[in-house]
């Protein structure tokens, strides 16, 4: 195979509109991904913090009660609990003008549970979904002195903050818990979605001005990255391309034989339905195939008569051969199937390990037909070519014991177009017919 000639300049622009796609897509498909992981982030991390305000406004009120009614906390069983109504009362009659909100329900329970004294803000007598929310999600106060218990919840269309709190005694032992439904101020909720939106359309703004700076730094890098895997593969299509005419110049077909196989195997492939890792094997063990010959003597390979049969197992090395010569390389070891089995025989009786059947490589059956084909239809220093009737009709002859019957049947409706086709191609024709296949 002849050196690859450099991109034109349509080739260089259908790759810069392929690597450009390429990038934006991933690239715009993570700036989404981390615009979403932001924004996650960033409400939960303002919603905690919005909560935490809301905890400590409601405990500094609840430390102003707590000194109201020190006295009845310091009695046992909370003292005199009209005393105590009364306070509450008071205290949440003047305690509307927080900041923040307002406190909608407020009930005082001793450490069993009993209720002391409770108020309901008269502004929420007509929110019944705070009653079923407070029997739903009432909270189990603690078996020993426990610290705060809080959460944001939604009831209806408004956000509330359900805090139960700790009233201790002089000597500093929990006596008393105060449970409490919140409600946050709407000038509240507006300021902290007004500064939710704004530090979210922040982060955005970075993560997508980072984007940008990045997608003309990763473009230049994907084509470095491109025209690098570009230069690899060329060398190893020369690599594969100098074994190749290296075994050539030792017969006397030079490359012409390993196209017209190459084609062959190809078309069959393709017929076979084999998917692309299967065919890559297929293609370079077409054109390996005889590398192994290298280690042959020139007298055996141009021999005009027919080989004696010590001749014939020399011969047979070239399988082994190219084995060893292949196996020492990792990019054409893929190939082994294809050169260690395309002398093997469906029936069993062919060389150098006598496999069978489905145990021969598919690649290795495919290719068998395409080479026998090519041999009988090409001229040899041992034989003139056959007509092209004559080499299908001896080929049919061995459906099922020398090839696969599966393989043959879909090889000969092909046969005739590609034999004309082969047959009157130049090697550099070959070549750019190959080109176009793979």
């Amino acid at each position: 195979m002849p050196k690859q000639t450099q991109l034109t300049w349509t080739d260089r622009a259908l790759l810069s509109r392929a690597l450009h796609r390429l990038l934006f897509k991933r690239l715009l498909g993570m700036t989404l991904a981390v615009c979403i992981l932001t924004a996650c982030g960033f409400y939960l991390v303002e919603r905690a913090r919005f909560t935490a305000t809301l905890r400590d406004n409601v405990l500094f009120s609840a430390a102003r009660f707590q000194l109201l009614a020190q006295e009845q906390l310091n009695t046992p069983g909370l003292g005199d609990h009209k005393r105590l109504q009364d306070i509450l009362d008071n205290f949440m009659l003047y305690g509307q003008q927080q900041q923040q909100g307002a406190a909608a329900t407020l009930t005082l329970m001793d450490t069993q549970g009993r209720v002391a004294a409770s108020r309901r803000n008269p502004a929420f007598n007509s929110a019944p979904e705070l009653d079923g929310y407070l029997e739903a999600k009432r909270y189990q106060l603690p078996a020993e002195s426990g610290g705060v218990l809080y959460e944001l919840v939604f009831l209806g269309p408004r956000p509330f903050l359900h805090i139960l709190i700790p009233f201790a005694n002089a000597k500093g032992n929990a006596v008393a818990y105060g449970e409490c439904l919140f409600a946050i101020r709407e000038s509240v909720i507006h300021d902290a979605n007004l500064r939710m939106g704004l530090t979210l359309a922040l982060a955005v703004s970075l993560v997508l001005a980072t984007s940008g700076l990045l997608y003309p730094v990763l473009l230049r890098l994907l084509r470095q990255m491109h025209t690098n895997f570009l230069d690899l593969l060329e060398a190893n299509l020369e690599s594969l391309s100098v074994l190749s005419r290296a075994s050539a110049k030792r017969d006397s077909d030079v490359d012409s034989h390993s196209y017209r196989v190459t084609i062959y195997a190809v078309r069959l492939g393709e017929r076979m339905a084999l998917d692309r890792q299967a065919m890559r094997s297929l293609i370079k063990g077409a054109f390996l195939h005889d590398v192994g010959k290298i280690g042959i003597r020139d007298a055996l390979l141009h021999k005009p008569g027919r080989l004696s049969p010590e001749e014939m197992e020399e011969m047979r090395q070239h399988v082994q051969h190219g084995r060893d010569i292949v196996s020492r390389s990792t990019w054409l070891r893929d190939a082994l199937e294809v050169l260690g089995g395309h002398h093997e025989r469906f029936d069993g009786t062919g060389y150098d390990q006598q496999l069978k059947g489905q145990d021969i490589p598919l690649v290795a059956r495919i290719f068998a037909v395409a080479d026998v084909f090519d041999a009988l239809a090409t001229a040899r220093p041992y034989k003139k070519a056959l007509p092209y009737e004559a080499a299908i009709g001896i080929m049919g002859s061995g459906r099922g014991s020398h090839f696969d019957s599966e393989v043959f049947d879909a090889f000969w409706p092909i046969a005739t177009d590609l034999h004309r086709i082969c047959s009157t191609s130049s090697s550099q024709e070959l070549d750019a017919t190959l080109r176009n296949l793979c």
